[in-house]
């Protein structure tokens, strides 16, 4: 079990933390850590795995159609088939695919996640029975259809956050498990996507109905 704020607290770190991993340094805090051509995950202490993916919204778009996912673009309706046959956005499965062995191999216990994270997150919960916090949540599985461990993920969306709306309903795509919209009194166009201004509004607390304080 962890809070839901020490969860964001950790989310918003792990940037920090891939910054100095990249200038060779290794944090105490680290125990094992991992870029797969850009697809990034920190095994932190008591096993929790953190997945950063990114603070700027602009990293995003090309438009409003088009995603930008580990370097390849990807249209509001690409699908793929996941190991355990569900299908998934193809760009979030690409990413997910590259980081699931990390986390088996390591004995993830917990998963936290943000932004393409969060996408992550949501995939390898599911197939590994894993835990899972997810902020800034994207939807990642084409169609209704339930999974077996959907029961362990949570994500948390600030209802303005543009990310959290792609791709659109309307194409088919759904988040897994539960998702809390954050509502806050404050709004930075084109920047509440960050870590930042999701622990802003979870700290306002303004409305965010069904937020557990700790998680599962």
């Amino acid at each position: 079990m962890l809070s839901v704020m020490n969860a964001a607290e950790i989310a918003a770190q792990s940037y920090d933390i891939t910054k100095m991993i990249r200038m060779g340094r290794v944090p105490a805090e680290v125990k094992a850590h991992v870029d797969l051509s850009g697809a990034q995950a920190h095994m932190m202490k008591q096993g929790v795995m953190v997945i950063p993916g990114s603070n700027d919204l602009l990293d995003w778009f090309n438009n409003f159609d088009v995603y930008r996912i580990l370097g390849k673009r990807f249209r509001s309706g690409d699908k793929g088939r996941g190991s355990t046959g569900a299908v998934f956005h193809a760009g979030f499965l690409r990413h997910a695919s590259r980081l699931q062995r990390f986390a088996k191999d390591n004995n993830a216990r917990f998963l936290i996640g943000h932004s393409l994270g969060a996408a992550t997150a949501q995939i390898v919960g599911t197939s590994l029975a894993i835990p899972a916090i997810g902020f800034a949540s994207p939807r990642v599985k084409f169609g209704a259809g339930k999974l077996k461990n959907e029961h362990l993920v949570l994500n948390i969306c600030r209802a303005d956050d543009l990310v959290t709306r792609v791709p659109p309903s309307e194409a088919g795509f759904r988040r897994l498990g539960k998702t809390v919209r954050l509502v806050s009194k404050n709004t930075n166009p084109g920047m509440d996507h960050s870590m930042d201004h999701y622990i802003g509004a979870l700290k306002e607390h303004v409305s965010a109905q069904g937020l557990p304080k700790n998680w599962p």
